[in-house]
């Protein structure tokens, strides 16, 4: 055989060699497909189950209103003059009788210089007095009678004194300031509220529907700032509003923080009532097309049951229609289920 001959026979070789080679994984792959449709034929599609079970849920509802302090005063225009300066801001802690902000005196305004020129006047009049009184001058009742005249005139100070400013009518926090500087207050106005803050209250109107799940004590949260806030309802009205048809529900919040500040709106969770419901896990559930379902294993294979859900927490969801207390449910391998599949169960909760 010429030396062309074996090399052309030895290329034939490795050529067949290598043919063989790529098809061994070929069939390899096509074995293995094979083998898992013929598990999943003659053992069934895993999936992991759980009973359906009876839980203790949270019956939560969200409302929505704003906050006020709990105990919250105005300070009063008692003047119609233009205000000369604002002494505070909103955010100030004052305390009881501190000056908010005082009059730009007009020509109509002159009570409290009389007054000061009147307190000075017997001020003077009394000390002369008292060293006349030491020398034997006078009469302790001539003294004391002068003593009385400043004494009320000082009171007629203090009357002017209050009339000329805008005093905080209680120790809080300024939440609200309705006047600036220059402006002309209307006589009787609130210009100022004062609130305490330790303590807030969250108004929420509560339709008819709604009302008869509230009573006092009820626990309500809310989230703000990455925290959760626990109050509790403590006023349910017995009538609704005239204008609105809404029961203005009142909770009270402790806020030693000051997280929860008057004119905001905010959103409460309220635990309306603990209910006994047939539930299941909430990974159970597969929305699609609109509708809730969950896949149930029945005599050994998947059947899906479209489903009617109520109230929901963390890790359960009460199922009001669709299964039974004795059935079995899908928690995993949903997605590859089809109707009738035989299942095989893996786990079980």
């Amino acid at each position: 055989m010429t030396i062309q001959k074996k090399l052309l026979l030895l290329t034939t070789v490795l050529c067949s060699c290598f043919l063989v080679a790529c098809e061994a994984p070929k069939k390899e792959e096509a074995k293995k497909a094979s083998t898992i449709e013929e598990i999943h034929r003659e053992k069934g599609k895993p999936a992991k189950v759980s009973p359906v079970s009876k839980q203790t849920l949270a019956d939560y509802r969200i409302f929505s209103g704003a906050i006020s302090g709990k105990q919250q005063a105005s300070a009063i225009a008692k003047m119609a003059d233009p205000i000369k300066e604002i002494k505070v801001s909103i955010g100030s802690t004052v305390k009881k009788d501190q000056v908010l902000a005082e009059y730009l005196f007009t020509g109509d305004n002159t009570n409290k210089e009389q007054a000061e020129e009147q307190v000075k006047l017997l001020e003077a009049s009394v000390k002369r007095l008292q060293e006349v009184y030491t020398k034997g001058g006078i009469s302790k009742q001539d003294l004391e009678q002068a003593e009385t005249q400043l004494r009320i005139a000082k009171m007629g100070l203090e009357t002017a004194r209050r009339a000329s400013v805008i005093l905080s009518p209680s120790n809080g926090v300024v939440t609200s300031i309705d006047i600036e500087q220059g402006q002309v207050p209307k006589l009787g106005a609130a210009i100022f509220t004062i609130a305490q803050l330790n303590e807030v209250i969250l108004t929420i109107p509560v339709s008819t529907k709604d009302i008869g799940a509230f009573k006092k004590g009820l626990k309500a949260y809310v989230d703000i700032n990455d925290k959760t806030i626990e109050g509790k309802v403590t006023k349910v009205p017995m009538a609704a509003n005239e204008m609105t048809r809404f029961f203005p529900v009142e909770i009270t919040f402790n806020n030693k923080g000051r997280q929860l500040l008057p004119g905001m709106f905010v959103t409460a969770k309220i635990n309306a009532k603990n209910i006994e419901a047939i539930a299941v896990p909430n990974e159970a559930i597969v929305y699609q097309n609109g509708n809730n379902y969950v896949w149930r294993v029945v005599d050994g294979k998947a059947n899906r049951k479209l489903v009617t859900l109520g109230v929901a927490d963390a890790s359960y969801t009460q199922i009001q229609s669709g299964i039974e207390l004795s059935d079995i449910i899908m928690t995993e391998g949903m997605s590859k289920m089809n109707e009738g599949d035989k299942v095989l169960i893996v786990d079980q909760n």
